[in-house]
This record gives structure tokens, C-alpha cells and sequence, in this order.
């Protein structure tokens, strides 16, 4: 009945905004090109770079993204002013204390360049934002769809995979920040103060540490493939998350947005989590599709998919798989965590996981792709297991808190 309730929700969706997904199938199809082309090296230190930045931008913007879109309109230029002052100011003071380390620590191997990426990044995210808000949808998508497009243009003129990413962000923030100036430019409302940048860091400060911790896991993975294997396994790894994750992903990106919108509309908390167990039963009809068609012919999936006749078993496929699946749940249920500021005990288990990782990276030395694969599922199988017991315990404990609320009236 509740699945039936979710596919009823999903249908009540405008068609018209699910075009939105575009940009995200874009995304997937560029990376799939570019390691057609260059190969599983370039696609691997191609994938962290970006991945580093990405992790660092959200730092940056401090979450004022996500208000821009979560926060009635009425605060878009606050909101949108906030962000661009802490992207800045977080962006100044990062610059400068790698350049004064660099200066006492000539050996320093630190790439600059995350950090100007990141900047972009950050900016471009806060501005994109403004016409989801505003309904834009068909300027959304074509300026959302620039990045990938262009990156996909400099690495065929066989620039660095670093540069290459660096130039598809820089050079898409110009069209966003004229299209703002030409459609919207009343959103820019700048009324700088030291007091407000201060109170809007210390505001924003939970909801960036849970998002910062949620979305780095899957980076800090990679970089723990990299490093123990090099960026050749890498980039098989990062296929295969790919290309494993894309039903679960799918649903993130179209539906989510919907789930959200729910679980605010509802008042008793008891009711946000019985929308996302809808989803959640979603989300598990997408993976048992998935690992069918993985575990009968992954390999030929993922050799037609990436032009590589590499031998990767449909198991380890099937593994990959199951890693993605959880690791994405936990971040779908991070957010309805956030909506009810119950998010402490999530940190710790997020942050398990990263411990765990860091000691898989410093400490152990593993040189089997199927092993480091079956550590990582192992890591987060736990780390999961941790999740559902607190997702558990929280329900049946709003639901008394509800029951006896409803005895007294």
C-alpha cells in the first residue's frame, strides 16, 4: 500500500520539471566518454581532482546553495549574498594560508589549483540555484548542462584532466552570472557586514558539517583505490560506482526533490519518516533491478559501457553495487535527519566510516581490487547496519512521543 502510495505521489509530479535530470544524465554520459577516450588513468585522476573540489565547494558555500532553494523566496537575496561573502571569505583565507605554508614549506605538495576550482564551483552552484528557484527550467538545464559539455571539449584538446575541469566551471559561470544579470539581477542585494558573515557561518555550520561529511565518503574512497592500487584502478572503480549507482542515483535526482517537499508538509515527525520509507522501498526496487541485470551481465555492461575489454567479475560488480546502494540511502536519510535537527548521531556514524577509511588509507596495504572491494563493502555494511538501527529507534520513539501526545488531547 505505501509503494503503491509513492508510484501514486511520482505520478502527480509535473513532467515538466523532471526534465531537470537531463543535466545529471549528461554528467554521467561525459565521464563515460571521456574514459572511452583517454582511459581509465585520466578518468581516475580526473574523477579525484573533481571530486576534491566538489568536497571543498560545498565547505565553501556552507550549504547557502540548498537555502537558496529550501527557504521561501522572499529570502533569496539574503540568502544568495551570504553565500557569495562566505565563498569569498572562505576562499581568501584558504588561498592565503597555502600560500604562507608554501612559502615556510618549500616541499609542500599541495595543488592549488582544488582551491580555484572549488571558488568556481561554490559560485556557480549558489547562482545556478536562483533559476530552479525562479522556474527557469529550460535556462536551468542548458546552463546546468555547460560544464560537463565543455569538459568533455578540453580534454579532447588533451588539456590536464585538473585544468580541463577548472576551465569547464569558469568558463560556464560567465553565461550563469549574465543570464542572472540579464533576468534576475534584483536577487543581488549586497549589504556587507562582518557581524551577518560571522552569524551566517556559525548558522550554517551543522548543516555543512552533516553535508560535508555525507558527501566525502565516496570521494575519500576513491582516494583510498588510488592510493593503494593507483589511478588506473581508480578509474575502474569510479566506472563502476557509476554505472552501478545511476537506478539509485536516478531516483535521487528526480524524485527526491518531490520526497522533500512531503516531508515538509508534514507536522508530526513520526509522518517525515513514513515518507521515506516510501521511498526507501523505491529505492530497493531499483537496486534488486539492478543487481539482476549486474549479476547476469555486468561485465558486458560495463566493457560496452566504457569501450574496455577489462576483465571485472559481475560479482564485483554486484558488490559495488551494494556499497553505492547504501551509501546513498544514508545520504537520502541524512537529509530527513536534518529536517527533524536530529543529525548528531548520524555525524558519529558518518564519521565511523571515515575513521575506518583513513585507517584503510595510512595503515593497511592492500593490493587486490577485489579486496580492497570487499573491504569497503564490509566498512560500510557496518556503518549501515548502525543506520538502521537508529532510523528504527528514532521512528518508534516519535511515534510514542505522538500516541502520547494524542492521549492527552
Amino acid at each position: 500500500m505505501k509503494l503503491k502510495s509513492t508510484f501514486l505521489s511520482i505520478k502527480s509530479l509535473d513532467l515538466k520539471k523532471v526534465i531537470f535530470v537531463f543535466p545529471f544524465f549528461l554528467i554521467f554520459i561525459a565521464n563515460l566518454f571521456i574514459t572511452r577516450i583517454h582511459g581509465f588513468e585520466y578518468a581516475g585522476k580526473l574523477a579525484i581532482f573533481a571530486g576534491i573540489s566538489s568536497f571543498i565547494a560545498i565547505v565553501y558555500s556552507m550549504r547557502w546553495d540548498a537555502e537558496i532553494l529550501v527557504k521561501d523566496e522572499k529570502n533569496l537575496s539574503k540568502s544568495l549574498s551570504n553565500g557569495i561573502y562566505v565563498v569569498i571569505f572562505l576562499s581568501i583565507v584558504s588561498l592565503s594560508v597555502n600560500f604562507l605554508l608554501k612559502s615556510y614549506i618549500p616541499l609542500l605538495n599541495f595543488n592549488s589549483h582544488l582551491l580555484f576550482s572549488a571558488s568556481v564551483i561554490a559560485l556557480f552552484e549558489l547562482h545556478i540555484n536562483i533559476f530552479l528557484k525562479k522556474n527557469n527550467l529550460l535556462s536551468f538545464i542548458i546552463l546546468r548542462s555547460l560544464p560537463p559539455l565543455l569538459l568533455v571539449a578540453f580534454t579532447l584538446f588533451n588539456l590536464t584532466p585538473e585544468l580541463s575541469w577548472f576551465l569547464s566551471y569558469f568558463l560556464s559561470l560567465i553565461p550563469v552570472l549574465l543570464s542572472i544579470y540579464i533576468l534576475h539581477r534584483k536577487v543581488w542585494s549586497f549589504n556587507f557586514s562582518v557581524v551577518n558573515l560571522l552569524t551566517s557561518l556559525k548558522v550554517m555550520l551543522p548543516p555543512t558539517l552533516s553535508a560535508t561529511i555525507a558527501n566525502s565518503i565516496g570521494i575519500i574512497w576513491l582516494i583510498v583505490v588510488a592510493n593503494q592500487l593507483g589511478s588506473y584502478e581508480a578509474g575502474i572503480w569510479i566506472n563502476a560506482y557509476r554505472i552501478a549507482s545511476l537506478p539509485v542515483a536516478f531516483c535521487g535526482a528526480v524524485i527526491m526533490p518531490l520526497v522533500l517537499v512531503s516531508i515538509g508538509s508534514k507536522s508530526f515527525y513520526h509522518e517525515k519518516f513514513r515518507v521515506m520509507f516510501s521511498f526507501s522501498y523505491l529505492i530497493l526496487f531499483a537496486f534488486f533491478i539492478t543487481s539482476f541485470f549486474l549479476y547476469t551481465n555486468g561485465q558486458v555492461i560495463f566493457s560496452f559501457l566504457t569501450k574496455n575489454n577489462l576483465t571485472i567479475s559481475n560479482f564485483s560488480l554486484l558488490i559495488i553495487l551494494l556499497v553505492t546502494t547504501m551509501q546513498y540511502f544514508m545520504q537520502y536519510w541524512k537529509e530527513l535527519f536534518q529536517s527533524v535537527n536530529k543529525t548528531f548521531v548520524i555525524l558519529i556514524i558518518l564519521s565511523i566510516e571515515l575513521f575506518l577509511a583513513f585507517l584503510i588509507y595510512f595503515f593497511l596495504d592492500v593490493r587486490s581490487f577485489d579486496g580492497l572491494t570487499n573491504l569497503i563493502f564490509i566498512v560500510t555494511g557496518c556503518c549501515f547496519c548502525l543506520f538502521l538501527i537508529y532510523i528504527f529507534i528514532s521512528y518508534v520513539r516519535f511515534k510514542k512521543i505522538y500516541s502520547s501526545e494524542s492521549s492527552k488531547l
